[in-house]
């Protein structure tokens, strides 16, 4: 399992598996500290500062949790991330967005995020006012193939 930026949610997951944090650098402090409590409880949980930076090993990855879809403003900003998780995952591997809203907009701009990105088995859950859970499953390997050749720069 991985989880991007989401430190309280990658340590709760950790009580029951074994979970790689990527977080951005400023929160550094943060993510040293919930290492070391995790450590204390001998949960499995590994952190990395660089977010998206870090690569991670094709067809590696069971799951990737993002927390907040909705709060990168550019829709293509979005979309790049999503498709930069694509060879990590696992086939039939899953992407879960957790997001904050109970705008209607947002909710099919997350769907298209995933939509974009080649997701397939889309869904969208509300499991309480104001909440939004969108999951999206790997696409076949060819489709990932064919992704990953498209973004590769023309030479």
């Amino acid at each position: 399992m991985v989880v991007l930026s989401a430190l309280w949610l990658a340590e709760t997951l950790a009580a029951e598996m074994p979970v790689l944090a990527l977080v951005e650098e400023e929160k550094h402090d943060a993510a040293v500290r919930a290492q070391r409590r995790a450590r204390k409880q001998g949960h499995p949980l590994d952190i990395m500062v660089a977010a998206s930076e870090v690569p991670l090993a094709n067809g590696a990855v069971g799951a990737v949790i993002v927390d907040s879809l909705v709060d990168i403003e550019e829709e293509s900003a979005a979309t790049d991330l999503m498709l930069g998780l694509l060879p990590a995952l696992k086939p039939d591997g899953m992407v879960i967005s957790l997001d904050a809203t109970k705008n209607p907009t947002l909710e099919a701009r997350v769907a298209e995020i995933f939509l974009a990105a080649s997701l397939a088995r889309i869904t969208q859950l509300r499991p309480r006012e104001g909440a939004l859970v969108t999951t999206g499953r790997a696409p076949h390997p060819a489709v990932v193939a064919a992704r990953m050749r498209a973004l590769l720069p023309h030479q």
